[in-house]
């Protein structure tokens, strides 16, 4: 059984509340006591205070050990920031610890951390975590669940969210073996938060966005734990929580379903939806697409195959927003940021979801994707998205290297353009396109007023290079796997989405003027003193590409977006009667808006007075806004918030 006991350690863990989201969250000296539980859940001497701190891992470094502690709430409600530091000391071994904040409404406000199976691996439904992992040995063995087959050092930093692992990377300073200055912080935007992890003087993450991570009631623990064929240290000190800018739950996103549970196979490759989406009218912060792969049972797929979420846009263009690589026969789940892509989500829209050709003994994939909507006013707008590369490049010769594929491309940029992203996904494929890093540049020309004459080529304004290769699949979150999944390869890994080479070019694509693009391919460079492959082989390589130049403009002319969709309407209703129809928003009743059910109710409550005959209701329906009256009191409807 658990041996758990608790005590009080005064200005051990300092909260403070500050009035600007902005300012330095820098704790009280006034902050009160609070009460840490100590807890052991494994072998050794457990847990221990220390100066300034707690030794969650005994001297002797017995194997087996996972201890934890646990504190109190430090401060209730919901705030913008939170910002934790501390300084940490961890031997190299195995296996490590983690920091969790644990949301009040699954974990109560006080007591002991919860029981953690590993604490490196610390995903905890209601809890937000960062683990630090000293253990992950290399091994030549491909189905392992370690897949360090390179030897890369094994000091490795995760993010967690609600049951899930988000990310792992090893982190860029060593930590192990001296006490080491640790900062996490969590700051909440639309849809997620944005997570800055500092470890060893560098930055590990830096701003990363973790969907879903609203603000929520926290209160925090940290365990640690050792394996039973390796051990390490973990000691903490100088903990302290910061909390700073009080905030409000924010208002829940709509939610459209797109595929759910989509199966393919070899008489099946892709499947087709057409759904309704927002008006691009409609104010969102951000936009995010949900994208799984199921467990498909006997009728799965062996085989890493390339998958695309694609869209139809007004041209009748098929544009990949999302592609991705399947698995190894583990189920994934993806959540993808396609606020770019706002342009091509609105209104009634065609979706492809597709994910190879040919399935191993007529096998294939069960699919689901959605999108939500996070309401919100961005700083800019995509207003435009600009095919620029779009399809398959073949290496053909070195030479040729890739190049008759990417054709120089000019843009005209509007008078309201106020931003630029490049943005281009890449996977390659064959033996050679695979296996082999791939050097490239993407050069911008000088701006030119629009409609004059192209610039020259050599009056290049900026070049931004970028080497094809991604040697973290081993730390893929959907692990492991059966299959060489843990292998290096040209910008992709089985079991993941494809990540994009982005490039800021608002400097560059200025308002009312034209912009040339060139994507330079360098040939490839292979290993001196080792044999290169055959040329029929190297010239057999495949670049899938996918690269978008897309253009904002500033937020102007957006309404808020209503959140409450009718889903039925009674027959003979108050809502029926006034032509009120399903699948219509409700945006706001007797001029109060109206987000929630609740909301609703209060409104239609305060609006029953003596005397009164009607009250104006807005609603939209698709990009249409309408005006209705209403007799006061229930609408008869059916109504959903997502």
């Amino acid at each position: 059984m658990p041996r758990r006991c608790h005590f009080a350690l005064p200005i051990l863990l300092a909260a403070s509340v500050a009035r600007a989201a902005d300012a330095p969250p820098t704790p009280p000296a006034d902050a009160a006591p609070l009460v840490p539980h100590l807890a052991q859940f494994g072998a050794g001497d457990g847990p221990a205070a220390i100066e300034g701190g707690f030794r969650l891992l005994d001297a002797a470094r017995t194997p087996g050990q996972s201890n934890a502690v646990g504190f109190d709430l430090a401060t209730a409600g919901l705030f913008a920031r939170r910002t934790l530091t501390a300084k940490v000391k961890v031997e190299e071994g195995g296996d490590g610890g983690a920091f969790l904040f644990l949301d009040t409404r699954a974990h109560g406000t006080r007591g002991p951390a919860p029981f953690v199976p590993e604490w490196t691996a610390p995903s905890v439904a209601g809890a937000f975590a960062v683990a630090l992992d000293v253990h992950n040995p290399p091994s030549e063995e491909m189905f392992t669940p370690w897949g360090n087959y390179q030897d890369l050092p094994q000091r490795e930093v995760s993010l967690h969210w609600d049951g899930r692992e988000v990310a792992k990377r090893v982190a860029p300073a060593e930590f192990r073996g001296r006490e080491a200055a640790l900062s996490i912080e969590v700051r909440h935007v639309v849809g997620g938060a944005e997570v800055t992890v500092e470890l060893a003087g560098a930055t590990v993450y830096d701003r990363t966005f973790v969907a879903g991570l609203a603000p929520f009631e926290a209160r925090l623990a940290v365990g640690a734990g050792t394996r039973a064929d390796a051990t390490t240290t973990f000691d903490v000190t100088g903990l302290r929580l910061a909390s700073d800018g009080p905030t409000t739950a924010p208002r829940p996103p709509l939610h459209v379903e797109v595929f759910h549970h989509v199966r393919t196979d070899n008489q099946r490759t892709a499947h087709e939806a057409e759904v309704d989406l927002p008006p691009a009218a409609w104010a969102f912060g951000r936009v995010l697409l949900t994208l799984d792969l199921h467990d498909a049972g006997d009728a799965w797929d062996e085989w890493d195959r390339n998958g695309e979420v694609s869209v139809v846009d007004d041209a009748g263009r098929k544009l990949g927003i999302v592609p991705f690589i399947t698995s190894y026969r583990t189920p994934c789940h993806w959540v993808v940021d396609v606020t770019d892509f706002r342009p091509l989500l609105a209104g009634r829209r065609r979706f492809e979801i597709a994910a190879g050709t040919n399935f191993y003994k007529g096998r294939g994939y069960l699919m689901s994707v959605a999108l939500d909507f996070h309401p919100g006013t961005p700083e800019r707008v995509a207003a435009e998205v600009v095919p620029l590369w779009v399809g398959t490049a073949t290496y053909r010769s070195a030479e040729n290297h890739f190049r008759d594929f990417f054709e120089p491309r000019t843009v005209a940029v509007g008078a309201d353009v106020v931003g630029a992203r490049f943005r281009c996904t890449t996977t390659g494929h064959s033996q050679v396109g695979e296996f082999t890093p791939s050097k490239r540049a993407l050069v911008v020309e000088r701006a030119a007023p629009a409609g004059g004459a192209a610039p020259a080529e050599g009056a290049a304004a900026a070049r931004f290079e970028h080497t094809l290769w991604k040697t973290d699949c081993y730390l893929n979150a959907n692990r492991p796997q059966f299959g060489t999944w843990q292998f290096a390869r040209a910008g992709w890994a089985p079991g993941d989405v494809v990540r994009p080479w982005e490039v800021d070019l608002s400097a560059e694509a200025r308002a009312g003027t034209t912009v040339s693009l060139r994507y330079v391919p360098e040939p490839y460079a292979f290993p001196a003193g080792e044999k290169a492959p055959p040329e029929g082989e190297v010239a057999a390589a495949t670049h899938v590409v996918r690269a978008y130049l897309v253009l904002f403009r500033a937020p102007t002319g957006l309404v808020d977006a209503p959140t409450l969709r009718v889903t039925d309407v009674v027959a003979d209703g108050n809502a029926a009667r006034a032509g009120v129809k399903a699948g219509d928003y409700l945006s706001s009743y007797d001029g109060r808006p109206v987000a929630t059910t609740d909301e609703l109710r209060a409104a239609v409550k305060a609006a029953q007075t003596p005397g009164r005959e009607d009250v104006p209701v807005v609603l939209y329906r698709g990009a249409d806004r309408l005006e209705l009256r209403l007799r006061p009191g229930l609408l008869g409807v059916h109504l959903s918030s997502r």
